[in-house]
């Protein structure tokens, strides 16, 4: 079975609260279940970062109501892909408030999600500078 999997980044809206965020993880531990959906959403440095993976229709589906969201804004995609397995097995919420127990493969691949997104970010802002800067005179 051929997985699908996208990764995103957003700003969290400045008022996102503990209890909001135990409000996301109880909703989507549910919904994600039911969409066959497994991955990880990264809630730290005033930052959200989630990996999402399962079949196409259920990503494009869960992309309708998180874009929806007014919990955060600026979603930047930055990975797009399919494969033949899952990277997790399960839906976790990690969070400044709530640091969820992973075991060592799943903190690798938080590890690698966030570096992918911090990579993102930094080509982001390397095209925004670039189109800043004086050119030849």
């Amino acid at each position: 079975m051929t997985i699908y999997r996208l990764a995103y980044v957003s700003r969290p809206s400045p008022e996102i609260s503990a209890d909001d965020l135990r409000q996301i993880a109880e909703t989507a531990a549910r919904r994600n279940a039911e969409l066959e959906i497994t991955g990880i959403l990264i809630h730290e440095f005033h930052r959200f970062t989630q990996l999402l993976e399962g079949p196409l229709d259920a990503i494009e589906a869960l992309m309708v109501s998180i874009i929806a969201d007014e919990r955060h804004s600026g979603i930047r995609i930055f990975l797009q892909q399919s494969a033949e397995a899952r990277s997790l097995s399960r839906w976790i919420l990690w969070s400044d408030y709530d640091r969820t127990a992973m075991s060592a493969g799943e903190l690798q691949v938080r590890e690698e999600i966030v570096r992918a997104a911090l990579e993102s970010l930094a080509e982001l802002d390397a095209e925004r500078h670039s189109g800043l800067s004086p050119g030849p005179s």
